[in-house]
């Protein structure tokens, strides 16, 4: 596991570069510490947040046209492990569809490999522009929600703001989806 103190001096030195290079990856962690950050007065929200969302997007919609274009059999002779996650994506995307294309982004340990397999399971490309650009808002605005208002609340330590019933709110229902798909994908 990363030190969160590893992170924070990370985000905090190399700023709005540590938010890109962040959210090319499953950068939650990076996003959420950047938009806390914001909230003490280290960083820009507003670049934060155009910064992770550019970044998320391009990278999903570049991934996508590789995956569209050469398929994933390539990668997979190179990384026989990632023969598994592809056999994953593959069948939550044929499972759930229009939700999965949405919700990959917010799914830990494939969220890389996601839009290079839906692109190579030839989904329409103005299809996936519109969801990628959906979920990259989504995922952008909720990262910066909750690291802004987290920090907020923590500095402030007022837990019945209204901010705070939001983000606490917008929490738990992220952890009730979470657990509702993990239990109807183990259910299939």
């Amino acid at each position: 596991m990363i030190d969160s103190g590893v992170v924070t001096e990370f985000v905090k030195n190399w700023g709005y570069l540590a938010v890109m290079i962040g959210s090319l990856f499953e950068g939650e962690v990076i996003l959420i510490t950047a938009s806390a950050l914001a909230a003490l007065g280290y960083l820009s929200l507003s670049k934060v947040f155009m910064v992770s969302i550019a970044t998320t997007i391009f990278t999903d919609q570049f991934l996508f046209f590789i995956g569209y274009q050469l398929g994933t059999d390539w990668l997979v002779r190179r990384f026989p492990k990632l023969l598994q996650a592809r056999a994953r994506v593959f069948k939550l995307l044929h499972k759930m569809d229009a939700f999965f294309i949405f919700a990959f982004r917010f799914i830990y340990g494939i969220r890389t490999i996601s839009p290079l397999i839906i692109g190579s399971a030839k989904i329409k490309p103005a299809r996936f522009v519109i969801f990628n650009i959906l979920s990259g808002l989504c995922w952008a605005s909720t990262g910066c929600f909750i690291g802004y208002v987290g920090a907020d609340v923590i500095v402030d330590g007022r837990f019945d703001s209204m901010p705070a019933i939001m983000a606490i709110s917008l929490i738990l229902l992220i952890v009730a989806a979470a657990i509702y798909l993990v239990k109807r994908l183990r259910e299939e």
